[in-house]
């Protein structure tokens, strides 16, 4: 066999081998963001847990969209967080914590994420600080049931807060990539 023809068997090997489909080693975009989120009290599975739940986070291939979903995802569960606290009310019409989570901390929550999403193309920067601002609502309402007179009211809302906060430092997170 004369070399030029080992030189073009060569060439044509290497180029059949770059093109054959290898097992993937990345990991997806919310998978990265997650693995980013570095709290010891939170572990990275339950973020994967979270977030995969949605097909249009799952399928992000940037920042720009993975926030956009990712806002979008914690506006939803903040309405519904909200819809809850109102029927609890109709149990416990006098509990103090509950009628603040509802009218105030909760309404400042949607208020700063549905201003987060507005913001989100234009100014990345302001969309982050009302995702953080969205987040400290969820937490405010958390410590205003430290001290429940109810004692059922703060086992039921106590996980979907906590739930609250951390997708609003999730969806944080990923704006800041777009800083």
């Amino acid at each position: 066999m004369k070399s030029t023809t080992q030189t073009s068997l060569f060439i044509f090997f290497l180029c059949i081998i770059s093109y054959a489909p290898l097992p993937t080693i990345s990991i997806s975009l919310y998978e990265s963001l997650c693995n980013e989120y570095n709290n010891p009290g939170q572990n990275i599975q339950l973020c994967l847990n979270i977030l995969k739940t949605d097909p249009k986070i799952t399928s992000a291939t940037n920042y720009h969209d993975l926030s956009l979903h990712i806002l979008e995802l914690v506006l939803n569960d903040a309405a519904a967080v909200q819809r809850d606290f109102f029927e609890k009310r109709k149990l416990f019409p006098t509990d103090p914590a509950l009628n603040s989570c509802y009218n105030e901390f909760y309404v400042t929550t949607i208020n700063e994420l549905q201003k987060a999403l507005i913001l989100l193309p234009t100014d990345p920067h302001t969309a982050r600080d009302s995702a953080i601002a969205a987040g400290f609502g969820a937490n405010n309402c958390e410590t205003a049931f430290e001290k429940p007179q109810e004692k059922y009211v703060r086992a039921a809302i106590h996980l979907r807060n906590n739930e609250m906060y951390f997708l609003c430092v999730i969806a944080s997170l990923s704006i800041i990539h777009l800083m």
